[in-house]
């Protein structure tokens, strides 16, 4: 090799960046690693995915679904509870103190103690007397009875359940007038045998038998004071402390038995519903949430089990009537509560009597004028009053018979004691209705009373129901006038 001169250079090997390598290796190796990382998310989310299908319950087949929803319209309809589920649940307690008392009074030829079972509409008095009396038919070893129900709140006046009692006691082939039924029972009750059958005579809504002296309701538990009666009385009532505010008399000569039913709570409705569902295999055709939001708003406001059957029947309606039927959601009870607890106090107005529709007719004319929530029931009464006198018809403004010994010798008037018992005796029923609500306040030694709109129920509303149902032109009129 020949050897270099001194003026030729030596080759230099190219200069590297140190720093842009490692920034090129840096670069590298972060999307390497978001590679993996992106790989393994996937792998994750496909796993995932995989999994829930595998453990996902398969929807059922839409013919499936749709006989779900109709076999839970059957199990909602009235009168099946008790039916199918064969006995009172949530009950059991009351139902036994209810069952021994009457059992014990039959067997032992009646019995001078009231048994006064007290509780909300709805909390199951009326169907635990029911089962009550199906058991005690049943039973081999306990003697026969005479059952006789009246339920006082549909009657005209409160006299008019002595003669309601001698219709059922003589299984409706007899009839007696007003002013000659209760001399008749007495008699009855007086002349009976020791080998008579025990009656059995349950007042249902015995609040509306009250009247100013209490005289209706001491003539009928006088009764038990008759040595030869064979009688037992079952008193059922709203109000859980009856006795003692308006019947003292009664309760310091009897002994009263007292059961009370309690509002259902929130998880005894789900309870409720749910037996009743499994006994048409429809459980499934009701989301669980929607079960339970149906016991939670009508627990919230009134623990009436009747109300969230009926809510729960509208429910399925409105599932049903949508083009792909699915189980029952909580939007579908959503619709439904607006339907059901928003209407139904209007719905229930043209079956109302006419006085009582007068008396709605005067309380809506006075909110309107005043422009308020509620109303004196004074103010009410007065306009009530003017309201009658507009129609000729006597039969409309003829006051309400309360003491058959009297006369009404004053026209189209009304006396002052006739027209008190008159309201009251409309109020209660439109209060259990909840049409109104009634408000007490006391202002100085006397109790100030003002009523108002039930619970959910627009002023509208009620003057339409009202309106429809008005035979009246002048009244229709009034009413319309500001709508």
């Amino acid at each position: 090799m020949a050897p270099r001169s001194k003026n030729e250079r030596k080759p230099v090997a190219p200069k590297r960046s140190i720093k842009k390598e490692r920034k090129q290796a840096d670069i590298s190796n972060t999307a390497a690693a978001l590679a993996r990382a992106f790989s393994a998310k996937n792998a994750k989310a496909a796993a995932e995915k995989e999994g829930a299908s595998a453990n996902k319950k398969p929807a059922a087949p839409k013919d499936v679904v749709l006989q779900r929803v109709e076999n839970a319209a059957k199990a909602l309809r009235p009168g099946v509870a008790h039916e199918k589920i064969g006995r009172l649940p949530c009950r059991d307690v009351e139902y036994g103190q209810i069952l021994n008392h009457l059992r014990s009074a039959v067997v032992n030829g009646g019995t001078s103690q009231v048994l006064y079972v007290s509780g909300m509409p709805g909390t199951g008095k009326t169907a635990c007397i029911n089962k009550t009396f199906q058991e005690l038919l049943s039973e081999p070893d306990t003697p026969g009875f005479i059952p006789v129900e009246i339920n006082a709140m549909r009657l005209g006046t409160p006299n008019a359940c002595f003669g309601e009692i001698y219709r059922k006691l003589h299984n409706h082939e007899s009839n007696c007038g007003l002013s000659a039924a209760y001399g008749e029972l007495s008699k009855f009750f007086t002349e009976r045998k020791a080998t008579d059958a025990v009656v059995m005579l349950v007042i249902d809504e015995i609040d509306h038998l009250i009247t100013r002296n209490q005289a209706v309701l001491y003539k009928v538990f006088d009764w038990l004071t008759l040595p030869d009666a064979r009688l037992v009385v079952t008193a059922i009532s709203n109000t859980m402390d009856l006795p003692e505010r308006l019947l003292p008399r009664v309760a310091s000569r009897f002994d009263i038995i007292r059961v009370d039913f309690a509002p259902y709570r929130r998880e005894q409705m789900v309870q409720i519903l749910r037996e009743l569902l499994a006994t048409h295999s429809a459980i499934e055709a009701f989301d669980p949430a929607a079960l339970e939001l149906c016991a939670a708003r009508v627990a919230g406001r009134t623990g009436d089990i009747r109300k969230a059957l009926q809510l729960c029947r509208r429910a399925v309606e409105v599932a049903y009537s949508k083009t792909e039927v699915k189980e029952v959601s909580t939007n579908d009870l959503q619709v439904a509560e607006r339907d059901v607890l928003r209407e139904s106090a209007a719905r229930a107005v043209p079956g109302l009597g006419i006085k009582a529709r007068r008396f709605l007719a005067a309380m809506v004319l006075e909110l309107r004028q005043r422009d308020a929530e509620r109303v004196p029931l004074q103010v009410v009464t007065q306009r009530y009053t003017k309201l009658l006198t507009l129609d000729e018809a006597p039969a409309i403004v003829t006051p309400m018979k309360v003491d058959n010994d009297e006369d009404d010798d004053d026209g189209w008037g009304f006396k002052k004691q006739r027209l008190e018992e008159e309201v009251r005796h409309i109020i209660r029923r439109l209060v259990a209705c909840r049409i109104l609500c009634k408000y007490e306040q006391l202002q100085g030694v006397s109790m100030a009373v003002s009523l108002g709109l039930g619970e959910c129920l627009e002023l509208e509303d009620l003057v339409g129901a009202l309106s429809d149902a008005e035979e009246s032109d002048v009244v229709s009129h009034l009413l319309r006038d500001k709508m």
